[in-house]
């Protein structure tokens, strides 16, 4: 994480590398970036790079942990939950992701990517920034899921919850992609969410799907599958 030199710098200055680093890591990923571009899209010496964080890695903890924090104000913004139940919180936490893709696209570009390095390297997740729709917050979602009621027994959290992050940060490019001209009216906010015809629609589907994997008895499915 960044160093007490980087956090005393004056806030302008401070948002000035956070913003080079974000542009960065949306177009190259963290494979793919350097140091060298990240301090000349700043305008700072390379010097003084070192001095503010210990590498990329470092620097790109920092970025993830610029986006929970505008992902949760986004959340804030939008209200909590109305449903009692994890259906109706999952419904909640996809209507926030796409308002996070639609109006922080290069940071919801930069989660995506450290989403799918979790799943090439599992356990590299860090625990201090936890990814919101990550698989450890997933498996603990479900894991609750599992004890309220709403979740069968028999489901296998570690793979659901891989697969939900899978829906979450790739799968919403496709409500997007469906949203077509609805999707600047979200973006702007000229149309609230919760009151779109189109994107509680999709979101219908998204969820019934979601709910009959998760939630159906293991004899219903058995039935099902066998006719």
């Amino acid at each position: 994480m960044p160093t007490k030199t980087f956090l005393n710098l004056p806030a302008p200055k401070r948002a000035q590398i956070e913003t080079a680093a974000i542009l960065e890591f949306a177009d190259k990923g963290l494979r793919g970036a350097s140091v060298n571009a990240i301090v000349a899209r700043a305008g700072i010496a390379k010097g003084s790079y070192y001095q503010y964080f210990s590498g990329m890695e470092d620097i790109f903890q920092h970025v993830l942990s610029i986006a929970r924090q505008k992902k949760l104000a986004l959340a804030n913004a939008l209200g909590a939950s109305n449903g009692r139940d994890l259906f109706a919180y999952l419904r909640w936490l996809f209507q926030v992701e796409i308002l996070f893709e639609l109006r922080e696209p290069e940071l919801a570009a930069i989660e995506h990517e450290a989403f799918l390095q979790s799943l090439k390297s599992p356990g590299t997740e860090d625990e201090n920034t936890p990814l919101i729709g990550g698989a450890s917050f997933f498996n603990e979602f479900l894991a609750q899921g599992i004890l309220a009621d709403d979740v069968a027994t028999w489901v296998d959290t570690k793979l659901a919850a891989n697969l939900l992050g899978a829906v979450y940060h790739l799968g919403n490019r496709q409500l997007i992609a469906r949203l077509g001209e609805n999707a600047e009216a979200l973006r702007s906010g000229k149309v609230d969410i919760r009151e779109d015809p189109l994107t509680q629609s999709l979101l219908d589907n998204l969820m019934d799907l979601l709910e009959a994997g998760l939630s159906r008895e293991p004899a219903i499915r058995k039935d099902f599958y066998s006719k």
